[in-house]
């Protein structure tokens, strides 16, 4: 086994370990010491090649356990998880992230530095996420803010199966959030950023600001933006489905592919120099200096700073005279990132991203060897479709497990997305270069916008072929292992033209299918009826077999699907939903599943009935004896009527929490009937 490889696997498990076992902090330095002290025996006994392997290994495991625990930091004694929300005043913090505009908020990272109790500050640490009023102007990265009230802790999902926000968040070491008005806060005027940290920001603007001149069409310029700066929050969240659907969302941010074709235009410029001996290592480092410029210029992010890791090792190999190692690349930039930040393991883009280029190094030239093409056009047609398989091959069960969906038409897709990309990218930049330039900005930003409009059509077009993404299709951690273990055991047999384990592949791939089996069993035979806690909004499902009926408020029924995607799409997904009716609350008619009544609406499903009270209501008819859902205009006189003391009641999120907290304070003696949904999570019930 490569031994690069053996040491990032040792650090990724001493990373696992404490997010289910943390370590006090004695017994982590204590077994820090013993396994020094083996691993020095080990050295010394350098015969015993056995006992060095496992003590380096058991090293490096530690060294996974101390860089989680030294990165988390609210286990800092002043971190904000240590204070009483309810006695903090107001707090200072610094703007640690560019601000980005999205919806109708500015959103940004604060950090913070004093908390105000009791009428005196105090030293504290922590972040927390801000979403500022878009009427108030933005604050500037590293600008002072001064906020009066406290910061609320992110809230953990409150639906089956939706996307937890809250570990999202604690994965960047943001724990609180807070919504910020104009009267809200006030910046002091002091701005703490260092100019090496502004700049990027500034750059960055800049170069927002010319792109949105340069490309005068929404559309267009919302992915040139998200596409040369890593910045999408301009996209319409239609067309990422689209890219998505097409198996091309990945240039929709910046990442390894962006960035080989910005090393190719690099290296096309400055090739001159590489034909002398010293001209090689000034073009290792202007190319150098220029890629890191642009990986800053784009925000860092884990795909970046991957793919420019990997190339700042290949350009030193070549004037070393070492002859480059993708697989030495692949594992010594994963281990150099996670030593910075060991919780991008538990990043979907991390994973996904080394899955993609495993594939492509390990893969690719395999099936690339499949077709032999004489025509130089197809040859390279079929190098970028030999890409594109191997790196579907490699994030599919990944796919799978975090978006239950897979593109049908990623073969087609893949040409003509990397094709008008690649052509896209260096226009941008020549673009950039020159829209000071009078006129001949202005020739470059329309080709750029002719160029993204046909890449954007492209996407459109695939996205509304028929079938064109796999819905649906689900896999539990244990499948995604069995299904990884199939594809190496396949791939094994393959390169050492080896048969035996066939037979272990497909005794796994019996398994697989049993699991499946089991699974869309499951679904096919369930029934259940949920009230699901949606922000100012009544949603409930109403489930049988793989059909399932929603009744929401008609505005929870918008266009842009946001609210369904959010709170929704991955507990029907998983469920095996394949066909969905919308009803409206606001449709209620006497012979339909709603129906109208003095006091609100009731609702019949399968010899089911459910009231909601939007209105003052005083009794219930005598037989009545299901489930009740109260909204905001019923809750005063149900809270003034004993007799709903003991009448099991479901209050959802369609009523403020303001109203929800008061009732359970007033009325402590019916809280063992009642259900608030802010605090237990949607109601399920099985029929």
């Amino acid at each position: 086994m490569n031994p690069l490889l053996r040491v990032t696997i040792a650090f990724v498990i001493g990373i696992l370990v404490p997010q289910h076992w943390p370590l006090p902090t004695p017994m982590l330095w204590a077994l820090g010491t013993s396994l020094g002290i083996l691993w020095f025996i080990g050295l010394a006994r350098s015969h015993n090649r056995y006992l060095l392997g496992a003590t380096t290994f058991g090293v490096f495991v530690y060294l996974g356990v101390l860089a989680t625990t030294l990165k988390n930091e609210s286990l800092a004694p002043t971190h904000l998880v240590h204070f009483r929300l309810d006695s903090i005043q107001a707090y200072r913090g610094q703007v640690i992230t560019f601000p980005e505009t999205r919806g109708k908020t500015h959103r940004a990272v604060l950090e913070i530095t004093h908390v105000k109790l009791n009428h005196h500050w105090r030293a504290a640490t922590g972040k927390i996420q801000v979403y500022i009023d878009k009427s108030t102007p933005r604050p500037a990265y590293g600008a002072e803010l001064v906020v009066l009230g406290a910061p609320q802790q992110v809230a953990p999902p409150l639906n089956p199966n939706q996307f937890d926000f809250k570990q999202f968040l604690a994965h960047k070491q943001i724990h609180f959030q807070h919504y910020l008005r104009r009267t809200d806060f006030a910046t002091t005027g002091n701005n703490f950023a260092q100019w090496y940290t502004r700049w990027p920001y500034q750059l960055s603007q800049w170069s927002d600001d010319a792109l949105k001149k340069l490309v005068p069409i929404e559309r267009e310029y919302a992915v040139a933006k998200a596409m040369i700066l890593g910045l999408r929050d301009d996209m319409d969240s239609e067309l990422v489905q689209a890219y998505s659907a097409a198996g091309a969302v990945h240039v929709l941010s910046v990442s390894g592919f962006h960035i080989g074709v910005f090393v190719a235009i690099i290296a096309f410029l400055l090739q001159k120099l590489k034909a002398h001996r010293r001209g090689r290592w000034l073009y290792v480092a202007l190319t150098f200096g220029i890629l890191w410029f642009y990986a800053i210029l784009t925000g860092l992010s884990a795909p970046v700073v991957r793919s420019a890791l990997m190339f700042s090792l290949f350009l030193l190999a070549e004037p070393l005279g070492k002859k480059p190692n993708g697989e030495n690349a692949l594992y010594g930039s994963a281990l150099i990132l996670l030593a910075y930040d060991p919780f991008l393991l538990l990043s979907v883009s991390f994973q996904l991203s080394y899955a993609a280029l495993a594939g492509i190094i390990f893969w690719q030239p395999t099936i690339y060897q499949w077709v032999a093409a004489k025509d130089c056009f197809l040859d390279k047609l079929w190098a970028i479709t030999a890409v594109a398989l191997a790196a579907q091959l490699a994030t599919f069960p990944l796919s799978v497990y975090y978006f239950h969906q897979f593109p049908t038409y990623f073969l087609v897709a893949n040409p003509l997305v990397v094709a008008l990309s690649t052509a896209m990218i260096p226009v941008a930049l020549v673009a950039l270069a020159l829209s000071a330039v009078p006129f001949v900005g202005s020739v470059i930003g329309w080709v750029l916008t002719g160029i993204t409009w046909l890449l954007n059509q492209s996407v459109v077009w695939i996205e509304q072929l028929p079938s064109a993404t796999l819905t649906g299709i689900t896999f539990g951690k244990l499948e995604v292992a069995i299904v990884y273990a199939i594809i190496g055991i396949l791939a094994y047999c393959w390169y050492q033209k080896e048969v035996f384990l066939v037979k272990v592949a497909l005794a796994m791939s019996a398994i697989l299918f049993v699991l499946q089996g089991i699974h869309l069993y499951k679904n096919n035979t369930q029934k259940l009826f949920i009230v699901h806690d949606i922000p100012k909004q009544t949603v409930v499902s109403f489930i049988e077999g793989t059909r399932a009926i929603l009744v929401a408020d008609s505005s929870f029924f918008a266009s842009n699907q946001q609210p369904f995607s959010f709170y929704l799409k991955n507990f029907y997904d998983l469920h095996g939903i394949r066909e969905i009716t919308n009803i409206s609350l606001d449709k209620a008619t006497n012979s339909g599943m709603v129906r109208p009544l003095p006091f609100g609406k009731l609702i019949v499903w399968k010899g089911q009935e459910l009231i909601i009270a939007e209105r003052p209501i005083s009794t219930l008819p005598a037989h009545f004896t299901s489930s009740i859902i109260v909204r905001k205009g019923a809750i005063k006189s149900i809270q003034k009527n004993a007799y709903f003391d003991q009448v099991p009641l479901i209050f959802d999120s369609s009523v403020s929490s303001y109203y929800l907290k008061s009732l359970a304070q007033k009325s402590p003696s019916s809280l063992h009937s009642w259900y608030f949904t802010y605090q237990k999570g949607a109601y399920i019930r099985k029929i």
